[in-house]
């Protein structure tokens, strides 16, 4: 009996380890211009909340290979940060209430909108100032808490850790459309 627990233990963890494995994509540096030397470098935050560079100044990213994302982005550091991102936040799984019946559902129906009010899914055009030549940027996607709760896209330099720049954007219900 101890044998066969071991067993499928090892193979839970082997099967987990894969499927989380597979999950992680790999950084890929990616620029915008020729000239390193007057170039800023910008690392754009993935996961949950995240961003997902669209484009610069009307120029378009080519699709990362499978398994990977653009990160650093290099830009040139001789005018304005203009770009188009797609921002996205989702709120995990709640516990549902069971077993009050027409309460319960009331209190599920409660939790699913606070849900769709908080989640964001949207395209976002970012204006950020110049940067300085040689210097390494994050540009994350902040969530303050509340319902809906504040969307900020912060532009800090990694050096210094010092915010660089800071802009609140707003969503309609359920994130899909920017107002």
């Amino acid at each position: 009996m101890k044998l066969q627990i071991l067993r499928l233990s090892i193979i839970f963890v082997i099967f987990a380890s894969i499927l989380f494995a597979g999950c992680t994509s790999k950084p890929v540096p990616y620029s915008f211009t020729d000239d390193i030397a007057n170039s800023c470098f910008v690392i754009i935050q993935p996961g949950n909340p995240g961003l997902t560079l669209l484009s610069y100044e009307g120029i378009s990213l080519p699709r990362p290979a499978g398994g990977t994302h653009w990160s650093p982005v290099s830009f040139p550091s001789n005018r304005p940060l203009r770009l188009v991102l797609f921002a996205k936040y989702e709120v995990g799984a709640r516990t549902r209430v069971g077993g009050l019946g027409l309460l319960g559902d009331m209190v599920n129906i409660a939790g699913a909108i606070s849900e769709v009010a908080r989640n964001v899914e949207t395209q976002v055009t970012f204006n950020g100032p110049r940067l300085e030549a040689g210097k390494t940027y994050i540009l994350a996607f902040l969530k303050d808490s509340g319902i809906p709760g504040k969307n900020r896209l912060i532009l800090t330099e990694v050096e210094s850790r010092s915010i660089i720049h800071e802009q609140e954007f707003d969503v309609t219900l359920g994130g899909f459309n920017t107002r």
